[in-house]
């Protein structure tokens, strides 16, 4: 396993030997006993690393004919693959580390098998490590373990542009964190640095000069202090600057979403959002106002991984019960599935389903649970900010969702409407946003795992009357087409939802979607974050033409935008 191997507590001569003698040119024996005495558990001060992102679960399309794609490399058969795989579960059982994570996790484990009591590791790791649902269990270790905690991110409009390494193509993370081995408990409240940078540094001069910046500028954050971002700080080198610094409150589960942020007033309103409290940005003097948000698997279940739905395992057995057929030009689908994204179709609140599902052979009882979970609510696991108008998509009649598009669950069907409307609006997308795993440019992911820990609005507390009225809202706007996430600054009718939603159904105040008022600001300040554009250089058009009846037809086009 090469360094994984050192995950062990203790490890033979000869596996040192043999890659000291690679490595460095040959040892002699005396200096491999003294290597292995030197690589134990908790023996070094400072550890190091840029670990490999690779994932050993083979959830990609461009890996279909290798099992575990982490343990490829030098053409190993899959049964060394599997080997391989089966050696690191077992180093690593027990360990918030996962495969689901990749490789970088079990790096990162390493890293706390071997610091000593106040050793400090550093490393480069995806910004999936701050946010991605499969990491929770490392960052929570983080919270527990380790103390002066700083992470530090770019707010770049690419993938290249927010990664530390040379050619990674996708967003990164710095962390740096001392050993404080349980010295505090969870309950204490960790904090950490949080330093968004505007740019990768020009020079190592110029790194080293930030970093001093960055150690010069931690403040400690008071006790009193709520989990929103407190005691900002923008980072200068003389006249320019170069970026914020924040003290915050680690939170005990979930994403560090404190991360490739330009706008720092957006951080405190995602923030207070998913606390229930709404800062009106632009009213100074003004006290929040109350909406009543919990997490997603407070109302609702979720359905199952697309995997358990229609794949087999490498060796041919079967998995998920269905197989995936295209829809039927004249047939009524039997089991509809909404499956994949196409941007295009995905303009308007209800979508229509995209494949249906034919039940394997000897597979009724399995395929009778999975279409247990057929319903009409849909959501987006792999949005892409700057191309997709939907966070959650209803479909006419149940559909089992699929890989873009697992379903979201109510036991009564009637919260459906204000989830959707809800998630579809600004403030959805805020903490879709202030949530998601942003690691690659313009898109924000979760999980099917992940999508219970979302903050959304607590529909049990809406009454009868505002659930009928957000149904009402719900039909008045399905033939409505809204355009990207991207583009929520210019979009008519996301501003009409919000408005719908906020006053005609929340009961809050008119004057907080009125032009240029509260929600209306934090549009625009939205379509400026770097992680929602991603640098897109075009807009999406609407063109609304008359055909030979008088009906009004929609069309869609691109065109260039100057101001990106």
């Amino acid at each position: 396993m090469g360094s994984l191997d050192l995950l062990a507590e203790s490890v033979q001569p000869g596996l040192l030997g043999e890659a000291a003698a690679v490595t460095s040119g040959g040892r002699a024996p005396e200096e491999v006993r003294d290597l292995v005495s030197r690589v134990g558990h908790g023996k070094f001060d400072l550890v190091i690393m840029n670990p490999p992102f690779t994932r050993p679960t083979n959830h990609e399309a461009t890996h279909a004919d290798v099992p575990i794609p982490a343990y490829a490399a030098f053409e190993t058969t899959p049964a060394v693959q599997a080997a391989m795989s089966e050696t690191v579960r077992e180093l690593t059982r027990g360990a918030p580390s996962n495969d689901n994570a990749g490789l970088a996790s079990h790096f990162v484990e390493l890293a706390h098998r071997k610091l000593r009591d106040d050793g400090t590791m550093a490393f480069v790791l995806p910004l999936s490590a701050l946010s991605g649902a499969s990491w929770d269990a490392i960052r929570r270790e983080w919270r527990r373990r380790f103390s002066e905690v700083v992470v530090v991110t770019i707010a770049g409009a690419g993938s290249y542009e927010a990664s530390f390494s040379a050619s990674t193509g996708m967003a990164e993370c710095l962390l740096v964190a001392r050993n404080r081995n349980g010295e505090q408990g969870a309950e204490s409240g960790a904090d950490a640095t949080f330093v968004v940078l505007n740019r990768f540094p020009s020079s190592t001069s110029e790194a080293e000069l930030l970093a001093d910046q960055i150690l010069q500028s931690r403040v400690p954050l008071s006790m009193d202090a709520g989990s929103s971002p407190d005691s900002r700080i923008d980072i200068r080198l003389g006249a320019s600057s170069y970026g914020r610094l924040w003290r915050s409150r680690l939170p005990e589960s979930g994403p560090w979403p404190l991360v490739g942020i330009t706008g720092t007033e957006l951080t405190e309103v995602a923030a207070s959002l998913s606390d229930g409290r709404l800062i009106q940005l632009g009213q100074p003097n003004t006290q929040a106002l109350h909406v009543p948000v919990v997490r997603v698997g407070e109302i609702a279940g979720r359905g199952p991984v697309h995997r358990d739905i229609d794949e087999d395992a490498y060796d041919g057995t079967p998995r998920g019960p269905f197989r995936r057929i295209g829809l039927s030009v004249t047939g009524y689908p039997t089991y509809p599935m909404l499956w994949a994204h196409a941007a295009r179709r995905e303009r308007q609140l209800i979508v229509e389903p995209d494949t249906e599902g034919e039940i394997k052979r000897g597979m009724d009882a399995k395929a009778a649970a999975i279409w247990s979970t057929a319903t009409r609510a849909h959501y987006s696991v792999d949005l892409q900010f700057n191309s997709q108008s939907l966070i959650v998509a209803m479909t006419e009649r149940p559909c089992v969702g699929g890989t873009a598009w697992p379903s979201v669950i109510f036991e009564n069907r009637d919260h459906e409407y204000a989830f959707a409307l809800w998630c579809n609006s600004t403030l959805g997308l805020l903490l879709h946003w202030w949530t998601s795993n942003k690691t690659q440019s313009g898109r924000g992911r979760t999980t099917v795992t992940g999508i219970p820990n979302i903050p959304t609005l607590d529909t049990r507390a809406l009454t009868p009357e505002q659930h009928a009225a957000a149904r009402a809202a719900f039909e008045a706007m399905r033939e409505r087409r809204f355009l990207p996430f991207d583009q929520v600054d210019e979009d008519p009718a996301r501003a009409e939802l919000d408005r719908r939603l906020l006053v005609d159904v929340l009961g809050l105040p008119d004057a907080l979607c009125a032009e240029h008022g509260p929600i209306d600001l934090l549009r625009r300040k939205l379509a400026q974050e770097p992680q929602i554009h991603g640098g897109k250089k075009s807009r999406v058009v609407f063109d609304e033409t008359a055909d030979g009846q008088g009906n009004i037809v929609v069309t869609e086009r691109s065109e260039r935008r100057n101001d990106r």
